[in-house]
């Protein structure tokens, strides 16, 4: 027996796999797929059916059964004098050649989709990355004229006592409204220059509600060591004086830093006959609550206690 032609026989029909299943890999990834998917419901399954019929009626046209090659020992088998051994299975080509143009087409099928399903979750990333930095700066253009017309309503209070302090304050709300300005386009600040810049705020205040002595502020621990996003601190304590009545109680802010945790606590006391109009001027509260959302989910907790003449805010925000 000629063993050099039966393993070039082999070679031909492997080859012929091989070809089978990159032609069918090729034309149903590049070709078929992203024509398909462009299609209506209707026109995919009707282009499938056709498909497979096709397909089906090829492989039965060029791929007929062979004929069994010769029996041929299997590797490690030795050949003794008047013995051949024997293959124990028949090979059936025409099977093969089924089988393997089924799996090129269904592999490359999944492979496409996985391509698809992973471009496309880029692209939503991709999209839900500029529609949350397009609310962010709406969000930050909102805030800004919010507090200054706020601090302006300060200066305006104290100029109709015709306060010596006056200058003073609008000294001093110049360069707030500078670092404002300055660091308006920045993604994070130092968490102690947004501390100073709500200590020159609170001396605003202080000076305005000289006579009741009632604002009572604390910072603890370090916070040069962190950054923190542009005036979210600063809204609540902008909006707690706005509302407070420093006549009937105190103000009393505690800011801390500890194991990587910020924490915020403010507390005022209001009128009740301006309840309504307390709670229906929030506008920096609520913009502050989506920025918390948006730039730190899962990374915060902010408990809000209003009983009517009372209203209290906590904040927890982890900074590491």
């Amino acid at each position: 027996m000629d063993y050099a032609v039966f393993g070039n026989f082999l070679f031909f029909i492997n080859f012929k796999i091989f070809l089978v299943f990159f032609i069918l890999f090729y034309l149903n990834y590049s070709v078929c797929l992203p024509f398909i998917i462009k299609q209506k419901p209707n026109t995919i399954l009707a282009f499938t059916i056709s498909f497979i019929v096709i397909y089906v009626g090829l492989m039965i046209a060029f791929f007929p059964p062979l004929r069994k090659p010769p029996h041929f020992p299997p590797p490690g088998g030795f050949m003794r004098p008047g013995r051949m051994m024997k293959f124990n299975h028949d090979l059936n080509f025409y099977d093969i050649f089924f089988k393997i143009g089924l799996f090129s087409i269904v592999f490359s099928t999944l492979l496409f989709f996985v391509d698809k399903w992973t471009e496309n979750g880029k692209k939503i990333k991709e999209l839900e990355f500029e529609r949350q930095s397009s609310e962010l700066k709406i969000l930050r253009e909102q805030i800004n004229p919010h507090f200054f017309f706020n601090a302006l309503n300060s200066i305006y209070s104290l100029s109709i006592v015709q306060s010596k302090e006056t200058p003073r304050v609008i000294l001093i709300l110049s360069d707030i409204m500078r670092y404002v300005l300055s660091t308006k386009n920045r993604q994070k600040n130092n968490l102690e220059d947004e501390i100073n810049n709500i200590k020159k705020y609170i001396e605003i205040q202080s000076i305005r509600f000289k006579k009741y002595n009632n604002i009572h502020c604390v910072f603890e621990g370090n916070f040069k060591a962190y950054e923190i996003e542009p005036l979210l601190l600063l809204t609540f304590v902008e909006n707690a004086f706005k509302h407070a009545d420093i006549r009937k109680g105190p103000l009393d802010l505690f800011v801390y830093m500890k194991d990587d945790i910020l924490g915020f606590n403010i507390k005022n006391f209001y009128e009740k006959k301006n309840a309504d109009t307390f709670s229906s001027n929030k506008m920096g509260i609520k913009n502050t609550k989506m920025k918390l959302d948006l730039i730190y989910p899962e990374k915060y907790q902010l408990y809000i206690n209003d009983n009517g003449s009372e209203y209290q805010i906590k904040l927890r925000l982890q900074l590491n």
